[in-house]
């Protein structure tokens, strides 16, 4: 009886504790999944060689209005946000890890360039990239987060919702695959993003996210002897749009 009486007052304990700790604690923790849509927009790409009036010689060329193929996305993120000790203080801010995938393939197509060749000096003309060229692009990426919390509580410093912003940047991965071949270009990545979260429970929220992020990768075909100075740059640009959701703890 004595035994049953101390395990009831220590399963009290750990049910009552949990209350006012939960009020004092400096971070919140979250962890989610989105998915939703790529939107690329269209850029340029750059060449060291290309096939002019006097043949396949060295260039400082751009061509321009390059087109990507838009693509579903997916991924994660990890957040942390600081709680103020009065939750009524906005707005909040927090840290995030976002890791993204998606694809942007580009179509064969001729868009107007602009350069001369080295050797013979004649203007470039439109580029023809006669080829399909399928990338696959990974982000990982820190973001600075600032949210508003709407109808906070001592219980929900996070409110019942909040609008948030943030701006970030780290590492874009690209995979091109064309033909048979593969080679892969790293890139530091920006991204900018805005979003609204809403508390299903207290613990369980769902959210709808705008982002974009930009990156820059070069390609030299050097495993199937393309010159030594050979390069291929191509900027991506990604508006995502994606809607998700994700345990608070």
């Amino acid at each position: 009886m004595r035994q049953a009486v101390l395990w009831s007052l220590a399963v009290s304990c750990l049910l009552i504790l949990p209350t006012p700790a939960a009020a004092e604690r400096n971070w919140e923790f979250s962890i989610g999944g989105y998915g939703g849509w790529a939107f690329h927009g269209d850029t340029t790409a750059r060449f060291t060689w290309a096939t002019t009036p006097f043949g396949f010689e060295p260039v400082d060329a751009r061509g321009n209005g390059l087109r990507f193929e838009n693509s579903g996305t997916y991924g994660i993120k990890i957040s942390g946000w600081h709680l103020p000790r009065k939750y009524k203080w906005q707005p909040q801010i927090g840290f995030e890890l976002d890791g993204t995938r998606f694809t942007a393939d580009v179509p064969p197509q001729t868009i107007p360039g602009e350069g001369v060749g080295k050797t013979s000096q004649l203007p470039l003309g439109p580029v023809t990239l006669p080829d399909r060229l399928e990338f696959g692009v990974d982000n990982l990426a820190v973001n600075l987060l600032f949210r508003y919390p709407i109808w906070g509580t001592p219980d929900l410093p996070h409110g019942r919702w909040y609008p948030y912003v943030g701006i970030g940047g780290g590492v874009q991965r690209a995979r091109l695959s064309t033909g048979g071949y593969e080679e892969t270009s790293y890139s530091p990545v920006f991204q900018g993003l805005v979003g609204v979260k809403l508390f299903l429970i207290k613990h369980v929220a769902i959210f709808g996210e705008a982002k974009y992020t930009q990156g820059w990768h070069s390609f030299d075909y050097a495993e199937i002897g393309a010159p030594s100075d050979y390069k291929e740059r191509y900027t991506i640009v990604t508006g995502n749009v994606v809607g998700g959701v994700a345990l608070h703890f």
